[in-house]
């Protein structure tokens, strides 16, 4: 398997509330005030799921670690607009520079010297810089695990099936096809959801070929290896 390039997955909400530790109340209420909008597949009515990049996902994880020193959404807000518009040429801003804030205010670090005087010059303050290079580690060492194809082994009965499971990179969560079952696939938002609802696809699709073999019609399956016996 290739390098995982987890810049071209997606993510759904479900996703993002677990990997960046909000809520979906707070996920719904960034998009609408424009904080940080999926920018894979937005809201669009009832119905519509939020979709988003990894970018999308810094960016959540950087107003959330915004919001634990204590600075107010309106702060936030303002420091969005600022650097939005100081920073044209970049789409999210908010994943492309250095944050310093005292939970007050949010400063933008342009020079590494300069932020080493401000600190000694407001020794008082308890200031925190936000490293979007040290979220970005924290985030991929959740992220990757979910990320690129792998296969898992679902039990069915006496065999153990292989269930090649994948992000989906268009609608967020994850893809599963089972190994010598054709057309046997579903889908979940969570990884564990997914291997769920696999174990329930077999035992559907195995309970289809045993009725329409009755039938005369005899489908091309393979079944999966025997479970090895955990007892005597």
């Amino acid at each position: 398997m290739g390098t995982i390039d987890i810049t071209r997955e997606a993510f759904n909400a479900r996703q993002a509330c677990a990997l960046t530790e909000t809520t979906t109340k707070q996920l719904v209420y960034w998009d609408n005030e424009g904080l940080v909008k999926p920018s894979v597949s937005p809201a669009a009515g009832r119905g519509s799921r939020r979709v988003y990049s990894y970018r999308d996902l810094l960016a959540l994880k950087t107003v959330s670690k915004l919001r634990e020193q204590g600075v107010s959404l309106q702060r936030i807000r303002k420091c969005v607009l600022y650097l939005r518009k100081h920073l044209t040429d970049v789409s999210e801003p908010l994943v492309f520079c250095s944050l310093i804030t005292d939970g007050q205010t949010v400063f933008l670090v342009e020079d590494e010297q300069t932020l080493v005087d401000t600190v000694r010059a407001q020794g008082q303050r308890v200031f925190l810089q936000l490293s979007i290079a040290a979220i970005d580690r924290e985030l991929r060492q959740k992220v990757i695990p979910l990320s690129g194809k792998r296969v898992h082994t679902v039990a069915v009965g006496d065999y153990a099936y292989q269930v090649e499971v994948e992000a989906d990179t268009e609608c967020g969560g994850f893809v599963a096809e089972v190994a010598g079952l054709p057309g046997c696939i579903t889908e979940g938002d969570t990884l564990d959801e997914t291997l769920e609802n696999a174990q329930d696809a077999i035992e559907t699709y195995l309970e289809a070929v045993s009725d329409l073999a009755k039938q005369g019609v005899k489908l091309p399956v393979r079944r999966g290896r025997p479970r090895r016996a955990t007892g005597s």
